[in-house]
């Protein structure tokens, strides 16, 4: 395992991530380490499709309390399910190490169980990010990220 692994919880708020993101820095002193609006997202991405009602909701953002890293956003991570309490949480599994992460995507798809979301790829954001749900039904999210090193 790479020195720059680490597993993050990832929550969605379907339109409550501001809310979400003042509460844990209130109750928790949280400090916020990243947040990118839904417009922000937009000047990288021209598929966005932005409104008045959605262009100041949260495409991303990270918190840090104590020494977790807690991830929070308006989406679910199945853009097919609609949202519900129970699918508003998931692991973000990310490392600066893109071999490690392609070598879990890889190993964890071998098993038929696991059901491909997002298939791992380049995007905006990553040069491999990709979401699987576990035979479990808990949802992960594997990102390289270079920021880690």
């Amino acid at each position: 395992m790479s020195a720059t692994l680490e597993v993050a919880i990832f929550l969605s708020m379907n339109g409550k991530a501001i809310e979400a993101i003042n509460f844990y820095k209130h109750q928790f002193n949280a400090k916020q380490l990243l947040l990118v609006t839904y417009e922000d997202i937009a000047k990288r991405d021209s598929s966005i499709q932005l409104t008045n009602e959605n262009k100041n909701y949260i495409s991303h953002s990270v918190l840090l309390i104590g020494k977790t890293k807690i991830m929070i956003a308006e989406d679910t991570m199945n853009m097919n399910e609609q949202y519900s309490v129970g699918n508003n949480t998931s692991l973000c599994i990310q490392s600066a190490d893109l071999a490690e992460i392609e070598h879990f995507y890889t190993t964890l798809i071998a098993d038929n169980r696991v059901k491909i979301i997002v298939p791992l790829s380049n995007n905006v954001f990553s040069k491999a990010y990709g979401i699987i749900e576990n035979p479990f039904g808990i949802q992960i999210q594997l990102m390289f990220d270079e920021r880690l090193h």
